[in-house]
């Protein structure tokens, strides 16, 4: 598959960047359609002329225009594309293969064979879908705040896993499927887990301001890169906002979208984004509750009737053996 760099401005859906789901060429997830982009018509050379018909008037206005409201004509010629700090930053990506969402899902099968149980299922696949679209956006860049999201997603949604062992294969299954290596993914979260405990809002803050702290602590170098960050050097990624989320959480701060919305100016995180994900986290953390009540109760439904089955058993044998004992 070949890669392909958008237009100057990429238009996005979903959190993804709209190249990368451009090559979502299987759809065995049900991912929704990608939008079409529609380009707006530019007037040719035959489109009437304004009334100011210098060479000057055409691009704009000058000294002697300074009392005329003449728009720019349609006909103005526009800077080059490749002038474009877009173009010069990622020309470089076209023509590069960029795998699909089925083949990190066929590798994550293929690493993890066994079932995933339906209460499960959805969030291995929004982690799998959501992640490898923003991995492969050529503006996505992997820190310790990403990898602390990603930590603190499994010990949150999967830490009643019925089975405690693969819930570590599974893990480690994702990890891999997405390309990156689990033990980095769990020494960069705890990183930040430690650095995190005891810091309040204000500090938090502060830390992602240039030359405040050690830049050379995971925690603190991914606050300040994302906080300074040059126009497309930067892409807000699901697990990266949730890992922001959870830095609230650790400083004691009421998970609001307000005060979701103002940790995004702080951080210099897409405020829309980040209260979005807030909503979208804490629904998604009710459902799970209320499937693993439901599922807890099921549980112990069956093992109330299989003692009770146990226990008819136990006596049908004892009178069997009364029974033989008075035929003696």
């Amino acid at each position: 598959m070949v890669a392909f760099v958008a237009a100057p401005v990429p238009v996005t859906s979903g959190g993804s960047c709209s190249w990368a789901r451009a090559h979502v060429t299987r759809r065995p997830l049900g991912l929704s359609s990608v939008r079409r982009v529609v380009r707006t018509p530019v007037a040719t050379a035959s489109a009437e002329p304004t009334k100011n018909t210098s060479v000057a008037g055409r691009g704009g206005k000058t000294d002697s225009d300074a009392t005329t409201d003449d728009p720019a004509p349609m006909n103005a010629t526009p800077p080059p594309l490749t002038e474009s700090k877009f173009y010069q930053k990622f020309n470089s990506f076209r023509g590069k293969a960029v795998p699909t969402v089925s083949e990190t899902m066929t590798k994550f099968n293929e690493l993890f064979p066994r079932p995933v149980p339906s209460v499960y299922r959805n969030i291995i696949s929004e982690i799998l879908m959501t992640t490898h679209l923003a991995k492969h956006c050529a503006m996505w860049k992997y820190d310790a705040i990403f990898a602390y999201g990603y930590d603190e997603t499994f010990n949150e949604f999967l830490k009643f896993y019925p089975i405690e062992g693969e819930r570590t294969m599974l893990y480690d299954a994702v990890a891999n499927a997405l390309g990156f290596s689990p033990e980095k993914l769990a020494k960069d979260a705890a990183s930040v887990r430690s650095w995190a405990e005891g810091k309040s809002e204000a500090d938090i803050f502060a830390a992602s301001k240039v030359g405040a702290e050690d830049a050379s602590e995971p925690a603190v170098a991914a606050l300040q890169y994302v906080a300074n960050a040059e126009p497309f050097d930067f892409y807000y990624s699901r697990l990266h906002g949730i890992g922001v989320i959870k830095l609230m959480a650790c400083a004691g701060v009421e998970l609001t979208p307000e005060n979701a919305g103002r940790w995004a100016d702080e951080l210099s995180v897409p405020k829309a984004k980040l209260t979005t994900e807030l909503g979208t986290y804490e629904a998604a953390v009710e459902r799970l509750k209320a499937a693993e009540q439901l599922f807890a109760e099921v549980s112990a439904r069956d093992a109330r009737k299989t003692a009770e089955r146990l226990e008819r058993r136990a006596q049908q044998a004892a009178e069997e053996a009364a029974e033989a004992e008075k035929e003696l």
